[in-house]
């Protein structure tokens, strides 16, 4: 069993608190709190590190899908990304308000809205994606070119 050591926040007027060992019990060998816990330090280097501040990992996948899927529909890359349609409208609206993209009428469908980058958010792309290269350089630096190509051949058969 692992243990992970914690200093307790002492109680007003006690005596300083003693360090203790906090158990983790099953949680070391849990693939998914593994895989959660290297995520979230992916993630807090990302957000610490990126030059378009404020900008999730998870708003730059939908910047480089509406780049790379022209008349890219809002269902489209829902079902891509597999996410529901509410959570994917707030993400959308969130990247609308900061100017990074547009919704404009399909001149197919005017119940669908095609996706659109605006000159800002090809803008931000482009810097985010060279800033993209050196993080994952970073985050992987422990890792040889062979065990990157086997994590993600693993993470792929979970998938």
């Amino acid at each position: 069993m692992r243990t992970i050591e914690t200093s307790p926040a002492a109680r007003p007027g006690s005596a300083p608190a003693v360090k203790r060992k906090l158990q983790s019990g099953v949680l070391p060998g849990l693939l998914g709190f593994q895989i959660r816990r290297a995520q979230l330090a992916i993630f807090a280097d990302f957000m610490r590190r990126a030059p378009v501040k404020g900008l999730t990992p998870g708003q730059l996948a939908i910047l480089v899908f509406i780049d790379q899927n022209p008349d890219l529909t809002q269902q489209r890359l829902c079902d891509g990304i597999g996410v529901e349609k509410s959570t994917l409208v707030v993400r959308l609206h969130r990247l609308a308000e900061r100017g990074l993209i547009r919704r404009v009428r399909s001149p197919r469908d005017r119940r669908e809205n095609i996706l659109e980058l605006t000159a800002q958010g090809r803008a931000k792309l482009k810097s985010m994606l060279n800033f993209v290269a050196s993080h994952e350089e970073r985050v992987s630096v422990q890792l040889s070119q062979a065990e990157r190509k086997q994590l993600f051949a693993l993470l792929a058969k979970i998938r």
